[in-house]
């Protein structure tokens, strides 16, 4: 959580000084000051249960003591059910202010801290009221502080739309087998929905208790056993040193976990992969990644060719933006792009987290039409490779509180994420499940491939994969460099061009029809490529023969011809019909012999694609079966030659 507290330290602490140091004041005490300061740096360290003890102590010993009420309202707010304990405390604080006193900067402080109160229970209303108050109160010249009332305006005019039309969900705590009394937040689950790996504060053997009262953040990790999440244990590798270790993100095919820690150059990105079982030790990335500025968060895509990251560094657009970047055809990181001013703003966007599907990005803003501090946006890459504009998920996934971890699964039909806003939580934040209606559902298939494991020796190994309807590719995926093992996830009822490239040369390709059948609901969808890949036709056997045998062979074979054309009508094999010739369809017929397929353009508007033209239905029906061999032609089906003849246009 960022700290409503830290906005307004400064600003009350040098007033304060100042306070003290006038004679005149008698509210305070030695004894009262010590008290005071003592309460601040409990706040300071984030350690808010102590500090709401220390000033309402002080509160009760000297309620004059006004400055004591605006920082006890402020350690509310930054506690996860205390919106309406600040409210109460702040008003109180505020009827001990003179009128000329609330226009002076300690009451000003008191408005903006009141106005958020009411943002984060909810009433927006409320909150514009007291927005609009302290605007009237404030110098015109005080340029940087009414652009930050302005905003604060235009995030609730935003959560009144929000507020009024609620998303319709169902949000589960997964449960004290995983969540504790301490924070728990940022699940990772992989793709098939058996593994959860998440970050928590938890006391775990010798990790020493920090200033907040909680523990270092550290991995742990639990199965799904078909019924209900497994009781959640440590992942020794993260265990080595006393600092904060957070997962990031866990990329497509669940073998790459993605880490943050602080080093010597500061907040950096590392990875970990997944070998027989183990994960093994984390290695930092390397620049343009990471840099000498702030690096917190990453993920990649399905593909392994795109990460999306989160920095600080210069020629941003404002505080952390996002940057992607792309590997090379020698599998190096090329150079770091920002992502553009229809993502980015000068406000953070943080935790970037690509779906699967390679083109939706999940991440967290307090810029856009935010309802207040982070909320979780998505928005989709366009063919050009610019972004839409992001779309606010809406409450009540976003609140005017921090909401900046959102994990959708492959269909997008629910989520997890981490809260502490809800009444059955443990203790902290834990970690929910949010099932949506099935509006929200997506089409991806989940295919398995593995290449030739002495191709891994050659070089860089990609799978290019190109979407035939518009020749887009939507895929540069990395094979495991070990085991050649690959992932594909591709949107059904498309066919894909699938080239293998070592470097830059092509060393194998295949087409394949991703049907809609093939969409992934569990473990048990995932195909293998070897089930489903094309392969090109076979050769027809020339025999060489004497010019009489060929001549003998040519007139027997009409007279039968003849003979069976009195007995049976033509048939023909429909392998495509389409409103209209797509650029593709030449790349679909690839395997079919040229000569015999006709374009026949049909009086309802279709362009239908025949094959060949048989006597006999059985003779069609054996030349079906042979094309079947191909893989991508199963909607094809026999019929009367003249059916569509008496289609075709005149």
């Amino acid at each position: 959580m960022i700290s409503f507290y830290r906005r307004t330290f400064l600003l009350v602490l040098v007033f304060f000084v100042v306070f003290i140091g006038e004679s005149q004041q008698k509210r305070t005490s030695r004894q009262e000051n010590k008290a005071f300061f003592k309460a601040l740096n409990y706040a300071e360290s984030d350690d808010y249960d102590k500090a709401i003890i220390a000033f309402k102590e002080i509160v009760h010993n000297s309620p004059s003591f006004v400055e004591a009420y605006l920082q006890l309202g402020l350690c509310y707010l930054n506690t996860n059910t205390g919106a309406d304990s600040a409210i109460s405390v702040l008003q109180k604080g505020m009827l001990r202010l003179s009128a000329d006193g609330q226009s002076e900067t300690l009451g000003q402080d008191f408005f903006m801290a009141l106005g958020k109160a009411y943002q984060v229970s909810l009433q927006p209303d409320s909150a514009l009221m007291v927005y609009e108050e302290l605007m009237s109160r404030v110098d015109y010249d005080d340029e940087e502080f009414r652009a930050e009332i302005e905003q604060e305006i235009h995030n609730c005019e935003n959560a009144k739309v929000f507020l009024a039309n609620p998303i319709q969900l169902t949000i589960t705590n997964l449960g004290e087998e995983v969540n504790s009394r301490f924070d728990d937040h940022s699940p990772l689950i992989n793709v098939y929905g058996d593994m959860l790996l998440f970050t928590s504060r938890r006391k775990e053997g010798k990790l020493p208790v920090l200033t907040d009262g909680q523990y270092p953040e550290k991995v742990y990790y639990s199965a799904h056993d078909g019924g209900d999440w497994e009781s959640a244990s440590l992942l020794d590798v993260f265990f080595r040193n006393q600092e904060h270790e957070s997962g990031l993100s866990l990329s497509a095919d669940g073998k790459s976990l993605f880490i943050y820690r602080s080093d010597a150059e500061g907040k950096s990105i590392y990875v970990s992969y997944l070998e027989n079982d183990t994960w093994s030790n984390p290695v930092k990335l390397p620049y343009p990644i990471n840099t000498s500025a702030n690096e917190t968060h990453a993920s990649i895509s399905s593909d392994r060719s795109t990460l999306f990251f989160t920095s600080d560094r210069e020629g941003g657009y404002g505080g952390i933006d996002i940057y992607m970047c792309k590997k090379d055809a020698y599998g190096q990181w090329g150079e770091a792009r920002n992502l553009g001013p229809s993502v980015n703003t000068s406000f953070d966007e943080e935790t970037s987290m690509i779906h699967p599907d390679g083109l939706t990005l999940y991440f967290a803003s307090e810029g856009h039409n935010s309802m207040g501090r982070m909320d979780v946006f998505y928005t989709q890459m366009k063919a050009d490779s610019t972004w839409t504009l992001p779309v606010n998920l809406g409450y009540p996934i976003n609140t005017p509180d921090d909401d900046f971890f959102f994990l959708p699964t492959l269909d997008k039909s629910h989520a997890y994420y981490a809260s502490a806003r809800f009444n059955d939580n443990y203790g902290g934040s834990d970690i929910y499940k949010v099932e949506f209606d099935s509006a929200f559902e997506g089409e991806l298939a989940v295919i398995e491939g593995q290449v030739n494991p002495s191709d891994l020796n050659k070089g860089s190994v990609r799978i290019m994969v190109t979407r035939m309807t518009d020749k887009r590719l939507v895929g540069d995926y990395r094979p495991d460099e070990k085991s050649g093992r690959y992932t594909l996830f591709l949107e059904t009822g498309h066919e894909y061009a699938i080239e293998e490239m070592v470097n830059e040369e092509k060393v194998d390709e295949a087409v394949l029809a991703v049907k809609p059948e093939m969409v992934y609901h569990k473990r048990e969808n995932v195909l293998t490529f070897e089930e489903i890949k094309m392969t090109p036709p076979l050769k027809q056997l020339i025999v060489h023969r004497s010019l009489a045998e060929q001549n003998e062979a040519a007139v027997a074979a009409i007279e039968e011809e003849i003979k069976t054309i009195e007995r049976e009508p033509f048939y023909t094999i429909q392998v495509l019909a389409l409103k209209r010739r797509p650029l593709f369809a030449s790349l679909y017929l690839r395997g079919l012999d040229v000569d015999d397929i006709q374009t026949i353009k049909c009086q309802d508007g279709y362009t239908r694609y025949i094959y060949g033209a048989y006597i006999g239905y059985q003779a069609a029906k054996r030349r079906r079966n042979q094309i079947m061999k191909l893989g991508k032609f199963e909607d094809s089906f026999v019929r009367l030659l003249t059916e569509v003849e008496e289609l075709r246009t005149e």
